[in-house]
Order: structure tokens, then C-alpha cells, then sequence
């Protein structure tokens, strides 16, 4: 008997708190040019810099600037329009922080 396979969990890593979470739980960000756009859909080019909801909504500008430079600003109204135009992310009516907790202690996948 084959065990059942466990579907794939692409994992990414935020650019604040270096934390890695599924990528459905962070917000894309891309350089275009000299501006910085949010990649909703995921499908724009070239590489894309992410962010999680936490650090989304209790960012503060010393922290951007440490990983955006001088589009701290910029990148803040993005991520303050998305956390304002996205539902709440977490599987099943859960916090973050308790999707966060369970995707450190079983390597990524919410069983």
C-alpha cells in the first residue's frame, strides 16, 4: 500500500521578521522600474520581495527601510491598501498567529 502523497506547500520568506510561511499567507511585492507595485495575483515578473500579515500591519518605517531602502514609504501605503483589500488569511476561521505556530511545528503543512 502507497502512502498518500502530501501536496506541495510552496514556502517563502518575509524581508522583516525572516520568518518562512506558505506563500498564500504573504503579500508579493515587485520592483518595476523605480516603483515598487503589489503583486495580488502573484504573476507579475521579475523576482518579487514578500511579506507577511503580521509584519504588514505592525510594520514600522525603520523596519522598510532596513529592507526596502527609500521606498519605505511607498512600500507602507501598498501594504496598508492590501491589508485593507484582502479577508483575513488563515484556514478554517484561524489567527494567524495560530497558522503561523502550526506551520513551524509541522514543516509547512496544515494538517
Amino acid at each position: 500500500m502507497r502512502p498518500t502523497a502530501t501536496k506541495h506547500v510552496p514556502m517563502r520568506r518575509c524581508v522583516v521578521c525572516r520568518a518562512s510561511l506558505p506563500q498564500a499567507e504573504l503579500f508579493r511585492l515587485v520592483r518595476e522600474g523605480d516603483a515598487v507595485e503589489l503583486d495580488l495575483t502573484r504573476k507579475l515578473g521579475g523576482r518579487g520581495t514578500w511579506v507577511c500579515r503580521n509584519c504588514a500591519a505592525a510594520v514600522t518605517e525603520k523596519r522598510l527601510r532596513q529592507a526596502f531602502k527609500g521606498q519605505a514609504p511607498q512600500v507602507a501605503q501598498l501594504l496598508s491598501q492590501a491589508l485593507a483589500a484582502t479577508p483575513q488569511a488563515g484556514h478554517g476561521g484561524a489567527t494567524p498567529t495560530a497558522t503561523a505556530a502550526a506551520t513551524h511545528t509541522n514543516g509547512g503543512l496544515n494538517v
